[in-house]
């Protein structure tokens, strides 16, 4: 069974190569249907340059698409694989230190909160000019504590004056004017 099993595989992978399939079109088409089979072709074909940028893609794709929906251990899995064909992918690294960050947000350990503020200032080093870092250092700070108000403004400031897609500009939009608008309460009163 392991034999007929293998030999499909193989099958497979050549079919694919006689077939001239062109593996980024269907890294961006089809990740999941190429991550099913990466193992089967980093075998055959691991030292495939092609096949190694298609699947570094498609393990990325995959992962965000993880990550946006908040599924962060899977997103941290296939970014892991992503950074083990590839570990220079910048995309890999940056979404791979965004996962484990907000991993380590929501335990809310206090150690973990500060590892995750590396994490992010990490990220941002990589693409400096992504205000996505810099929003979940604001949430690491409020996480911390609502106190902090000077570092939470300020990265929340940060993040808008860098590249955001719409829907997270919104969010952190919307969280900068509660930042601010606490601020104000808590400054008021000790007036």
């Amino acid at each position: 069974m392991a034999i007929k099993n293998s030999l499909l595989i193989i099958i497979f992978v050549q079919f694919f190569n006689c077939a001239g399939k062109n593996y980024k079109k269907l890294s961006i088409e089809n990740p999941t249907k190429l991550v099913a089979v990466q193992d089967s072709l980093l075998s055959v074909s691991g030292n495939n340059q092609r096949i190694r940028d298609a699947l570094v893609t498609a393990n990325n794709s995959v992962a965000k698409r993880y990550l946006n929906t908040g599924n962060l251990k899977l997103a941290v899995q296939h970014f892991n694989k992503s950074t083990s064909i590839d570990g220079d992918n910048k995309e890999s690294n940056f979404g791979l230190l965004i996962a484990e960050g907000r991993i380590l947000i929501k335990k809310g350990n206090k150690n973990g909160i500060w590892d995750a503020i590396e994490k992010f200032s990490r990220a941002s080093s990589l693409f400096p000019r992504n205000g996505e870092p810099f929003y979940w250092i604001a949430q690491s700070y409020t996480k911390l504590g609502d106190t902090e108000f000077d570092l939470i403004l300020e990265s929340y400031e940060k993040s808008l004056a860098l590249d955001l897609d719409e829907g997270l500009r919104l969010e952190v939009e919307k969280n900068y004017k509660i930042a601010k608008n606490r601020k104000s309460k808590l400054d008021s009163f000790w007036k």
